[in-house]
């Protein structure tokens, strides 16, 4: 059994890459140094948001999002 436990905890800690805090299971912490270019093909991320570009989506910490034809800052439905 505490093999187990031991393996479970090895296994989560390494799946987080470097840096990462996962958040819930769409969102890790921010990533605030991120460039992105002003190219504008909207997403909605997986928080129900729309951004601008994929970029945009993963720059504030998403991890999933899909193409959408809303505008930026309107809510989506993931």
């Amino acid at each position: 059994m505490n093999k187990l436990i031991f393996l479970f905890i090895f296994i989560t800690l390494v799946s987080c890459g470097d840096g990462e805090e996962i958040l819930g299971n769409c969102v890790v912490a921010p990533d605030l140094d991120r460039v992105c270019t002003e190219e504008y093909q909207p997403v909605c991320a997986c928080n129900g948001t729309v951004y601008a570009n994929s970029c945009e989506a993963e720059r504030a910490g998403n991890l999933m999002w899909k193409s959408t034809n809303k505008d930026v800052g309107e809510k989506c439905s993931f």
